[in-house]
């Protein structure tokens, strides 16, 4: 079973051609043996606290 993580950005500006971004959250990938996706969660810094998911978390996946 495989974890991924992937960090969630928003632009915040662009000054002489130069983009800025702000980090907001992380993006949780659950995958099985097989490498199916078995679920998804997200945490975003304006929920605090709150985990949501794309379909429910298993009791075998990894934080």
């Amino acid at each position: 079973m495989a974890n991924e993580s992937m960090k969630l950005r928003v632009k915040t500006g662009e000054k002489d051609g130069k983009n800025f971004w702000d980090s907001c959250g992380v993006l949780f990938i659950n995958r099985n043996a097989a490498g199916e996706i078995t679920s998804i969660q997200v945490r975003h810094n304006m929920f605090p606290g709150l985990d949501m998911v794309a379909f429910p978390k298993r009791d075998d996946d990894q934080e």
